[in-house]
């Protein structure tokens, strides 16, 4: 029996099982097991069966943007300048949080603090605070733009009910012991204080659903709901504001948590989720053959949607290459084969398969001159 992570509600069967003994973690690595996908009709959480021994993964094997202090994740091109992504969390951050008067800031989950530390580079007032379950990352937390206090494992007893703020990014969805960890954070703030997190949005970004380690995929009502259990109210959810994702702040609470009704269930939204990933592999495959025996193809996206076809493929060796434009992975090797700029696109390439969100991958494909001028057809996701 599963129950669900935010109301505790008996799951039913699953909606989704992947179609091979492998799954895909956020480290864009495949790892075995089958990805079993539930969705709670009560609150309206979308949630994945966790992966054996989880918290030795994250303590041990988990990492991010580990290559150095500038290590970051593509978020856009904006008017031909890269923007990264905690560039892009800061800017909104300090647009949206009044951070005058020295506030004590504690980044829980933090990886390298790199949204922080851009936050402390931008507001010299704010006192860092640094917290995650392994303590791979110190080497990056001594050195911060103003000295920080940091914890591993647990955070430190000492700064229960002081801290102002609390950031989250990215970390919620990997939690299965949700009510345990808010119920830790609303102890680090001070009465009224602010809890600030971001998560993704599965409905904006498909390859969250199929994302192995991302044992939640929120919504807004099962949002709504695990806060106002945990003893958070003034709830406010921005989907608009990042990209495929979720930002939501809330206050801890002084009165009792409360219980709300349930949400109303996206069911065809995820039901259509489902049979998009149930049917890709059949349409990856028909694709491949539709491609000369002898020619050689490219994958545009050396991400989880990118990772995903070079899985599906019956003939792997024939890809040349990864194309990104994330500076970050260019002249390094996604299972064994090079990712290069677009504009580094071997010339005995036959075919792209593009390996990107499909909401977007159209338009952005369309805006990569040294695609367009190669002519070279393109084979998407949908």
């Amino acid at each position: 029996m599963m129950l669900c992570n935010v109301c505790h509600t008996e799951l039913a069967d699953p909606v989704y099982r992947g179609g091979a003994n492998t799954s895909i973690t956020t480290m864009n690595k495949v790892v075995s097991g089958q990805t079993r996908i539930f969705h709670c009709r009560t609150c309206d959480h979308v949630q994945t069966e966790e992966l054996p021994d989880l918290a030795r993964y994250y303590a041990e094997e988990y990492s991010i943007n580990e290559d150095g202090v500038d290590d970051d994740q593509l978020y856009e091109i904006r008017d031909g300048r890269e923007i990264y992504r905690s560039e892009h969390q800061a800017a909104v951050l300090l647009s949206k949080i009044d951070l005058h008067n020295n506030p004590k800031v504690l980044d829980y989950g933090c990886a390298k603090g790199a949204t922080l530390r851009r936050v402390v580079e931008a507001n010299q007032s704010v006192e860092p605070y640094l917290f995650d379950v392994t303590d791979k990352y110190q080497r990056y937390w001594r050195d911060f733009p103003k000295p920080a206090r940091w914890a591993s494992h647990t955070p430190d007893p000492a700064w229960s009910g002081t801290l102002d703020v609390v950031l989250s990014f990215y970390a919620l969805e990997h939690i299965p012991h949700l009510d345990s960890v808010l119920g830790d954070i609303r102890a680090l703030l001070r009465p009224g204080g602010l809890f600030y997190f971001i998560v993704p949005n599965l409905y904006a970004n498909w390859a969250d659903f199929i994302v192995a380690d991302h044992v939640n995929h929120f919504s807004r009502g099962s949002l709504a709901m695990m806060l106002a259990r945990a003893g958070f109210d003034d709830i406010e959810i921005d989907d608009s504001s990042h990209a495929s994702a979720f930002i939501v702040s809330c206050r801890r609470a002084e009165t009792a948590p409360q219980a709300i009704l349930g949400a109303p269930a996206s069911s065809e939204t995820v039901e259509e989720l489902a049979r998009f990933w149930s049917t890709a592999r059949q349409r990856i495959s028909e694709q491949e053959g539709g491609v000369a025996s002898d020619a050689r193809f490219a994958i545009y996206g050396a991400g989880i949607y990118g990772n995903f076809i070079l899985s599906c493929l019956a003939n792997p060796d024939r890809v040349a290459c990864f194309l990104d434009q994330n500076r970050f992975l260019q002249g390094k090797e996604l299972n064994g084969v090079p990712i290069v700029h677009p504009a580094d696109l071997p010339n005995d390439v036959a075919a792209v398969f593009v390996g990107l969100n499909p909401l977007n991958a159209r338009r952005i494909i369309s805006s990569v001159e040294s695609l367009q001028s190669r002519n070279v057809p393109c084979y998407f996701l949908n």
